[in-house]
């Protein structure tokens, strides 16, 4: 088919297969999608689960554009073309429910604006609420409607508050620990990729994201993205990248984001939340394999 589509709904799931999804995963497969119902009833094991049996591969904001290369039922076979991957030279693929996409129609603009905040409110042009969208969910715009701007979904034209957005053409003096800062407290959700939860890829994903530099999705290619920089923390910056291993065959299986004075920001793992650790104090320390810097 190899048909252009987009992100019908606030944030979905991107899941391995269509036998992936789980009777308790059923409120993440709706439309719209009900994200706080489905996290709020998976158990520790349920959530687990999500990585150990390869539930979930990533996920889709509002809007994200998709190639659609099949459709199997009410599946769509696809392929996240703004999330790099060493799997497909196109972008993540996946399987998404069909009733969460919608065809892509052209955006009537030129500039884009994204969301800074955790989460925000689209209205309808009556000003009545729409959607709840995620941080970083990106829209073309329209002209300014008072405190709002027209923005356009795979709706129509919506608004949303100038206060909760910025336009991609003035990013300035982009700090990714300081985007990053905001969600600490946030728990960990293997796949995520939205303020409903990110995993640690998905985090560091996002924030260069939000600071206009798009890095592959998973730690395994983030990890030969930019320049190596010695293990020696003397020589460390600011925003460079820190990959560990837990096995001894070294290959990646964490990454976080060096915070200065010896800290890490990072998602650690499923039961725990985003957060700003001593790395010499912690487990991770031993582990770290490699330093690299976007």
């Amino acid at each position: 088919m190899n048909e252009c589509w987009v992100c019908a709904v606030s944030v979905a799931a991107v899941w391995t297969d269509p036998d992936a999804a789980r009777l308790v995963d059923l409120p993440a497969l709706d439309h719209p999608v009900q994200l706080e119902k489905w996290l709020g009833q998976l158990s520790f094991q349920e959530r687990l689960a999500l990585s150990t049996e390869k539930r979930i591969q990533t996920q889709l904001l509002y809007g994200e554009s998709v190639i659609v290369e099949d459709v199997v039922g009410d599946w769509a076979k696809i392929i996240a073309t703004s999330q790099p991957s060493q799997k497909d030279p196109r972008g993540y693929p996946g399987w998404v429910p069909l009733v969460q996409l919608s065809m892509r129609e052209k955006p009537l603009a030129r500039q884009f604006v994204r969301v800074t905040a955790r989460e925000a409110w689209i209205t309808e042009l009556t000003g009545e609420p729409f959607l709840r969208v995620s941080f970083n969910t990106v829209f073309p715009c329209g002209l300014p409607h008072g405190k709002r701007m027209r923005v356009w979904t795979p709706h129509g034209w919506k608004l949303i508050g100038v206060s909760v957005v910025e336009r991609l053409d003035e990013i300035t003096n982009p700090n990714p620990l300081t985007v990053g800062s905001k969600f600490i407290g946030l728990p960990y959700l293997w796949g995520g990729m939205s303020a409903w939860g990110f995993d640690c890829s998905g985090f560091i994903y996002n924030l260069w994201k939000a600071c206009g530099v798009l890095l592959p999705r998973d730690a395994c290619d983030q990890a030969k993205t930019g320049r190596p920089v010695s293990r020696k923390q003397e020589e460390w910056q600011l925003g460079d990248l820190l990959f560990f291993s837990t096995n001894e065959d070294t290959i990646i299986s964490h990454v976080g984001m060096y915070a200065g004075n010896g800290r890490m920001l990072h998602a650690p793992s499923t039961g725990k939340s985003v957060e700003q650790i001593d790395l010499t104090l912690s487990d991770y320390a031993e582990k770290l394999i490699k330093v690299r810097r976007v």
